[in-house]
């Protein structure tokens, strides 16, 4: 009985030996979010923490590859024809979503369809639709309105496919529970467990075809953290192994010239920007205050103190990086506090107490700034604003929240007079700039709508080639320099922040998180 149990205890630890050692070739690959993720619905959230968990579960129709070029990806080919407006998509053959259900056609043509019935993120992507058809299985045909020779590209880059025999019975897609129902993708991981406000688990993909490229990595975890100190020290601790947000300045130089760390430094060509809600606050329904707003923030000021340095000052709504866009001389609002004055008085502001502020029908030109709590160079900037705002008469109101609060009153209530936020990922800036201006666009919003802004910014969109896009961009510029419905503040100088413990990683200042481009992600490896 004695050596039957010492068998028994042998055969165990020896299971218990191979059980762990199989585990131990598990290969983790550990990502910082600063804040939670708002929703596991990705169709119905601008959330740059869900996208970090998207490129890896939900990949969008195409991505772009560590060449800089955008891929096709889940297309096998595709044919442009009569002058851009006809545009036939072969559908890549053997790709099931997560449950089994194969991806055809049928999904790529729902997709756009229900993005435009429920005015859901991404939705003017399709704008210029005429009509959409399955061909046959595999084969998809749009039809343009308009020529728009970037149509195929910001599809792809920007746009994840809808599973039909899931959705095509949800009426209330704001309201769908993924967190209850499971996430049912398409890529190369699978949506594991999860708690929210603390982690997010995606599984490697066993059915994910070879021929696109097999991952190397077996479980992403993604984390998160509350702020960007514990964030950097959970990175310099080894608890992470990359994070989706840019590293500052002040606390990326304890990365540099460490040996264990790869640091990599990108110029972005997204910007950080005040959104003006013209609707929600009677001040600045005033194109006067709006621009006497624009004329108290001092970038060069702003650059040197909350960036540390990190960046340029941003003035108009397309970032320098972008030349051919920005060769105009258009004259924004620029910083002087004794012109704002000017403007206001002229508009019949007054300061009747001598408080220093003005006010107009007895009422205190104040405007309240909604922004994330977590970021210190969004607090930074706005308390720089505040100051010299206060010099010119407007009374600004802090109003730091928590993330989920902040993207709740941004994208579903509309609950706010003015917002300072980020843009951070442009790839086709024409189809970009019309997403922040045009009616109904998903980047507007605030819902800003002038008629003859809507026109330039849409002929930018849809445009039949490249140089013709110049003339409607600097028509549409020009308004935004008049009517100020944004001010734009600062480009960042990324830095972004890996574990050398890891290869084939790199950064794209196009992407939407610096990490987990797919490019990236199916590359890698820990580091032999």
């Amino acid at each position: 009985m004695k050596r039957k149990s010492v068998l028994f205890a042998l055969t165990l630890a020896l299971a218990l030996t191979l059980s762990v050692s199989a585990q131990a070739k598990q290969v983790e690959f550990k990502i910082g979010l600063l804040g939670d993720i708002q929703t596991l619905n990705f169709w119905g959230s601008n959330d740059i923490n869900a996208s970090a968990l998207m490129e890896a579960v939900m990949p969008r129709f195409g991505f772009m590859d560590t060449d800089g070029q955008i891929k096709p990806h889940l297309f096998e080919s595709f044919e442009i024809k009569d002058n851009s407006t006809t545009f036939i998509l072969h559908v890549r053959p053997g790709l099931k979503w997560h449950d089994g259900v194969p991806f055809t056609a049928e999904d790529v043509v729902f997709t756009g369809e229900y993005l435009m019935k429920y005015k859901l993120f991404q939705n003017t992507r399709y704008s210029n639709v005429k009509s959409a058809r399955v061909v046959d299985p595999m084969t998809v045909e749009y039809k343009l309105i308009n020529p728009q020779v970037g149509f195929l590209d910001v599809m792809m880059y920007w746009v994840s496919p809808m599973p039909k025999h899931i959705f095509e019975n949800v009426t209330n897609p704001m309201a769908f529970n993924y967190e209850a129902t499971g996430v049912v993708g398409l890529g190369p991981y699978k949506m594991g467990e999860f708690k929210k406000g603390e982690y997010y688990i995606a599984v490697r993909n066993p059915d994910w075809p070879a021929s696109m490229g097999t991952p190397k990595i077996d479980r992403i975890i993604y984390r998160v953290y509350k702020d960007e100190n514990s964030l950097a020290l959970a990175l310099r601790t080894g608890e992470i192994d990359s994070a989706t947000r840019q590293i500052l300045p002040s606390l990326a130089s304890q990365f540099r010239n460490n040996k264990n760390f790869n640091v990599y430094d990108v110029q972005s060509p997204g910007y950080a920007y005040m959104s003006l809600n013209t609707k929600k606050s009677e001040f600045l329904a005033d194109v006067a205050v709006r621009r006497a707003l624009a004329m108290t923030v001092d970038r060069p000021k702003i650059v040197r103190l909350a960036l540390e340095g990190a960046g340029v000052p941003m003035y108009g709504p397309v970032s320098p990086i972008y030349k051919e866009f920005t060769k105009s001389n258009i004259q924004y609002p620029a910083y002087n506090v004794e012109e704002a004055k000017k403007t206001l008085k002229a508009a019949g502001y007054v300061d009747t107490n001598g408080d220093g502020f003005f006010e107009k029908n007895g009422k205190k030109l104040s405007i309240r700034v909604t922004y994330e709590a977590t970021r210190s160079d969004y607090d930074k900037s706005m308390r720089i604003i505040k100051e010299d705002a206060a010099k010119a008469g407007i009374d600004i109101v802090l109003d730091p929240v928590d993330r989920q609060v902040f993207m709740d009153r941004q994208n579903v209530s509309k609950e706010y007079e003015a917002t300072f936020v980020q843009w951070g990922a442009i790839v086709v800036i024409y189809d970009s700039f019309y997403n922040l201006y045009g009616k109904d666009a998903f980047l507007n919003y605030p819902g800003f709508y002038d008629d003859d802004l809507e026109k330039w910014a849409k002929a930018s969109k849809e445009s039949p080639s490249i140089p013709s896009t110049v003339k409607p961009m600097d028509e549409a510029q020009k308004i935004v320099a008049d009517l100020v419905p944004t001010i734009s503040v600062w480009v960042p100088n990324l830095t972004y922040v890996t574990s050398a413990k890891f290869e084939g990683y790199v950064p794209y200042y196009f992407s939407f998180n610096g990490t987990l481009t797919l490019g990236s992600l199916l590359k890698i490896t820990p580091k032999k």
